[in-house]
């Protein structure tokens, strides 16, 4: 990507959500949820009349009631843009998008939903969120001074892409900042993620207690630490069930959904032999090899079987619908605010490390041998 000068870039970030508004700012992009009264009442089924009178503290209303209607107003940020800014003032959140490969960091449902729990976070404790795509090039270190002038409270920093050597370029920023979806050993700092290791080594227990021994690995070829992390529980697993770890069912898949497929026809266009279960790094990757499987008359789960990880929309839409891993990511972003918000108010600094476990879907992808 090229650039006219150094600067901080913003773009739209989709979070499949009719009610999100957007408001630009300098460097930065500010996300609020908003509904209408109207919208409200309909979704809680109450009348307009009812819901005007709680969200106007009026009487005549039961306490149940009461809650019920402000509890769910504040999970959709009921309040105008302008009355959030007034009432949080200067308090923001940056949080930092950091893009260096784009073949995993980019606009699924997976970030959308993460985002979204981020947002709800941040408005339940007074702080407004601005959002922030930072691109791995020539102009990082502009990029990084930029960062330092939006006068933040605290920056979130989307660590997915990110490898040790990228995070030294922030350790002077002086602004407290969190870890999302990524941790680094020779790091200190504190880091919220998924139990990547636990997942893979789950998703691949599963597959073995329905009598599958021989088990593929469709690989990312893009090595982001989440990705290696699946790995090392992929082969915990079959060294627990003393099943070979050399094998010949490794495959490297591009973690897009196109080009996944694609290197997957390349790989059935060879004529290899088949295990009888595969695990996959995502459920991209998983569903683009169902797409393949069905165009070489390959049936799922009746000849090959295939469980995914994150539980993405799309894994009820695949024929079969697919097996997976589920990751609470509306819980991921929540936690990472309120790591960030200890950071801030100078509670509890000792460096953490949060990992939120996965739990298993079960739909028809996977057979019993």
């Amino acid at each position: 990507m090229a650039y006219s000068k150094p600067a901080l870039i913003t773009a739209r970030y989709k979070t499949f959500s009719e009610n999100t508004l957007y408001f630009y700012t300098g460097l930065g992009m500010e996300v609020f949820m908003s509904i209408s009264a109207k919208e409200l009442a309909e979704k809680l089924n109450l009348s307009p009349a009812t819901v005007s009178m709680v969200l106007n503290n009026k009487p005549g209303i039961s306490e149940k009631t009461r809650k019920i209607v402000l509890d769910t107003a504040a999970d959709y940020g009921y309040q105008s843009a302008k009355k959030q800014l007034q009432k949080n003032g200067n308090r923001t959140i940056q949080f930092v998008i950091y893009k260096k490969y784009g073949t995993v960091v980019s606009d699924t449902p997976f970030f959308s939903q993460v985002t979204e729990g981020i947002n709800n976070q941040c408005s339940r404790n007074g702080y407004h969120l601005q959002i922030t795509y930072l691109y791995d090039n020539e102009f990082r270190k502009e990029q990084l001074e930029a960062l330092k002038k939006t006068g933040s409270d605290g920056i979130l920093l989307l660590g997915t892409e990110m490898t040790s050597t990228d995070y030294e370029f922030f350790q002077d920023l002086n602004i407290p900042f969190v870890i999302l979806d990524s941790y680094f050993d020779d790091i200190n700092c504190d880091s919220v993620l998924i139990n990547n290791v636990q997942g893979a080594y789950l998703a691949t227990e599963y597959l073995t207690a329905r009598g599958h021994n021989a088990i593929g690995y469709l690989r990312s070829n893009t090595r982001i630490s989440n990705f290696q992390e699946r790995e090392d529980g992929y082969y915990k697993s079959l060294r627990h069930n003393n099943i070979p770890t050399i094998h010949p069912y490794v495959i490297n898949i591009t973690p897009t959904t196109e080009q996944a497929y694609l290197d997957m026809i390349g790989y059935l266009k060879t004529n290899p032999a088949f295990p009888t279960a595969f695990f996959a790094d995502n459920d991209i990757i998983a569903a683009a090899a169902i797409r393949a499987f069905k165009e070489y008359n390959m049936k799922v789960p009746e000849q090959i079987s295939i469980i995914g990880f994150d539980d993405m929309p799309m894994c009820q839409f695949t024929d079969p619908p697919l097996t997976t891993m589920y990751v609470p990511k509306q819980r991921l972003g929540a936690l990472a605010v309120d790591r960030l918000l200890d950071r801030i108010k100078g509670t509890n600094t000792e460096n953490i490390k949060i990992e939120i476990a996965v739990q298993l879907i079960e739909r028809n992808s996977v057979k019993s041998m």
